[in-house]
């Protein structure tokens, strides 16, 4: 099995893992599916979860490695941006 996904990722950007914006994204689609289940008037979560989820999956199975490379740092250059907001509050 293991040989199995070693092909299957190769040449792709999820043969180097996952990167930062991957796991912020997983954890923004759980979020969305938890409310939709919490609360059912927000059920359309549901749907932007599942957006989130096939983005997660397009981004996995990308051959444009350079570009996937690209949205990850234009992402932590905004969370640096967005944590050094806060910690000047902070302080």
């Amino acid at each position: 099995m293991k040989d199995f996904f070693t092909r299957l990722f190769q040449g792709r950007y999820g043969s180097y893992g996952t990167d930062l914006l991957t796991r912020f994204l997983l954890v923004e689609a759980f979020i969305c599916l938890l409310l939709s289940v919490i609360a059912p008037p927000l059920g359309f979560l549901y749907y932007v979860a599942l957006v989130i989820l096939i983005y997660c999956y397009f981004r996995l199975f990308s051959k444009n490695i350079t570009k996937r490379y690209k949205e990850n740092e234009r992402y932590l250059s905004i969370r640096k941006k967005v944590i050094g907001f806060f910690k000047c509050r902070k302080g």
